[in-house]
């Protein structure tokens, strides 16, 4: 089932900018197109919002009713932009790998946790820059996403494999600039992602298809050079 939560921490940046800068906006809008710098950097705490769902099998035979779930997690995220032109960037993301304890849902509650992993995106997109509006930097993304699932150990389940899955990933965010080169920033990702899962029951494999399709809502700050 989709777990929806409001992205409060969207754009909340937004409105801790102090009125101060608005003439380093003045001259930021200003400042000649062919004078704009290529490299942007972000890095961001962030909510990882997971919106799981699973198709079970133990010994080949589907399981009813089971599912899993997925506890949302906290982590951070770092994101390089190279600029080819002042509105379109190829952006390079990735985030300190979370702990996701794997819990059976479903028929398979009464399992509690079935394995624990850290897993991590490794996501390369094109981005569009939204320009003319001042301070204000709203942009667009879409690209691919690699997961890697690391340090998997069994808990429920023995001898758990957990596949590494690409996925695409769609992207909105903004950045406001306060000075020539430091931005507040905020965006919100999603990944489309399934992955594979092997383990053990008792001497009875068992197999799992799962999708994270996770909500990414970040906010942080950024460096232009």
């Amino acid at each position: 089932m989709l777990k929806w939560r409001i992205p409060y921490i969207l754009f909340i940046a937004l409105y801790i900018v102090p009125l101060s800068s608005a003439d380093a906006q003045t001259r930021i809008s200003e400042e000649p197109v062919d004078s704009f710098k290529r490299w942007l950097i972000h890095a961001d705490v962030v909510d990882v919002i997971t919106n799981e769902s699973a198709t079970v099998s133990v010994g080949n035979v589907p399981v009813t009713g089971g599912s899993v779930s997925m506890a949302d997690n906290f982590t951070a995220t770092i994101d390089v932009s190279y600029f080819l032109t002042p509105n379109f960037a190829v952006n390079v993301y990735t985030g300190y790998p979370p702990r996701a304890h794997i819990k059976g849902a479903g028929s398979l509650a009464s399992f509690g946790t079935l394995a624990s992993a850290n897993y991590g995106p490794l996501t390369v997109s094109g981005e569009y820059h939204f320009l003319g509006l001042g301070a204000f930097k709203p942009y667009v993304g879409i690209g691919v996403t690699y997961a890697i699932f690391l340090n998997v150990d069994d808990a429920a389940l023995q001898n758990v494999n957990v596949d590494n899955a690409f996925g695409p990933a769609f992207k909105i965010g903004v950045d406001y600039d306060i000075s020539e080169k430091w931005t507040v920033h905020s965006y919100v990702q999603q990944i489309l992602l399934t992955t594979d899962v092997s383990a053990m029951v008792s001497s009875i494999p068992a197999s799992a298809r799962v999708k994270i399709n996770p909500t990414i809502v970040g906010v942080g700050i950024g460096y232009r050079f």
